[in-house]
């Protein structure tokens, strides 16, 4: 196993955003897996850093669960109760997740991500044309904002900020060491929540096909079904998108590939599968030990925890390469694997290229730069506080045209005179 810190500047940055996130606790577990990827630390659990290991933690459901003590269901169960897609197994989970499938297809979402993510994009795009800055962590936040309400049936009108900070206040409620929510912690929780379980609500209801819940209602599932769907999307989808787009850009930009002929040669979908790779926005998942079992010569006992560290096992040599494909144990393994890989996948790639594609079909005609960036401190989700990116060729451009306009003008009076 590789340490925490790395050479190359992306690499850097990435332990740097980990390190301002969870100041203790990176360190902490970048000792405790430097040397080999299952270890035992008490009163934490089973860390699991290896890829080939977190595979297996994450597929095997018969040793490993994600419901019961320590798992991350027993977190949210208190809050949405037993049905839920973050806590259910077995026979229930296959039909639900059945239900689902074909409502997160790629077609199907990159319908709704464009028509919520398109007025944001295009207004980013066209304050870099003239030259203005852009911060790419407000532009995720938006975005990622916009589509989740889009899916959830909110009000078109509702501003962005409404689920913003209800997204902010249930995240600072949880760390590192949240095992559970007592019934407090639970009573703030639904109430964040209420605004994209409302809106859910009333999607169903209307059983309107232009909806996601509608279309839920559509195939008869519950209500319940429906709400507590709209609440698993929110929860692990507002943050890690908005969290991924600002680092997979200051990956590009520390890879030297927002210049403008390194920009052309790109591929939205490497730099995309690739920059997930890299920053791997949840962190973590856990699990909870169904039945005494061994991995990586490490025994398990029943009930025990299993922290599956998600960044660290999707590390690799080398830093941000796309087109370098992630294969084997590492394929994909940013969104888990097996029976609870992660349902809004398609989602969260159809958002990260609409944004990242227009960032680099404006860094191939003119550059972009970073011009400033700052981590985040004490967050749950790593990510930057800010990162913003400007085109100077666009600057110039516009100082050209502006000229030739000006002369031209001068001519002409010359002329007329």
């Amino acid at each position: 196993m590789r340490a925490l810190a790395r050479t190359d500047p992306g690499s850097r940055w990435e332990s740097r955003l980990i390190r301002s996130a969870h100041p203790v606790v990176a360190r902490v577990v970048d000792v405790a897996v430097s040397r080999r990827g299952v270890v035992r630390v008490p009163g934490v659990g089973v860390l699991v850093a290896d890829p080939r290991s977190a595979r297996r933690v994450l597929t095997d459901t018969d040793a490993f669960a994600k419901n019961g003590p320590g798992s991350s269901g027993a977190l949210w169960t208190p809050v949405l109760g037993d049905r839920v897609l973050l806590n259910m197994e077995g026979d229930d989970h296959r039909g639900l997740r059945h239900t689902l499938a074909d409502l997160f297809s790629p077609r199907v979402v990159r319908e709704v991500c464009d028509a919520a993510a398109r007025p944001i994009v295009a207004g980013a795009a066209a304050r870099l044309r003239v030259g203005e800055e852009v911060d790419v962590v407000r532009l995720a936040r938006e975005v990622s904002a916009a589509v989740i309400g889009a899916v959830v049936g909110l009000d078109p009108e509702t501003p962005p900020s409404v689920l913003l900070e209800a997204s902010d206040a249930i995240e600072s409620m949880v760390t590192w060491r949240t095992r559970t929510f007592d019934d407090a912690a639970a009573q703030r929780a639904r109430a964040a929540l209420a605004v994209v379980q409302d809106a859910a609500e009333s999607a169903h209801a209307a059983a309107s096909s232009a909806t996601v819940m509608g279309r839920l209602a559509e195939r008869g599932a519950a209500l319940d079904d429906a709400r507590s769907l709209a609440a698993a999307l929110f929860l692990t989808g507002t943050g890690t998108v908005s969290s991924a787009l600002p680092r997979i850009v200051g990956q590009l930009a520390d890879a030297g590939l927002l210049e403008p002929r390194a920009a052309t040669a790109c591929r939205l979908d490497d730099v995309v599968a690739e920059g997930l790779r890299m920053t791997t926005p949840s962190l973590a998942t856990l699990r909870r030990v169904v039945r005494p079992t061994e991995i990586d010569g490490v025994r398990l006992r029943a009930d025990e925890r299993v922290v599956v560290l998600l960044w660290w096992a999707t590390r690799r040599d080398g830093g941000f390469e796309p087109g370098r494909p992630a294969t084997g144990d590492l394929r994909h393994l940013w969104f888990g694997a097996g029976s609870h890989f992660c349902l809004g996948a398609p989602l969260a790639l159809a958002e990260l290229q609409a944004m990242t594609g227009m960032l680099l079909e404006l860094a191939g005609e003119h550059g972009l730069v970073v011009t400033s960036r700052r981590a985040a401190r004490r967050v749950l989700v790593p990510r930057y506080a800010e990162l913003t990116v400007r085109c100077p060729a666009a600057n110039r451009a516009r100082a050209r045209a502006g000229s030739g306009a000006g002369a031209t003008g001068a001519r002409s009076a010359g002329r007329a005179a």
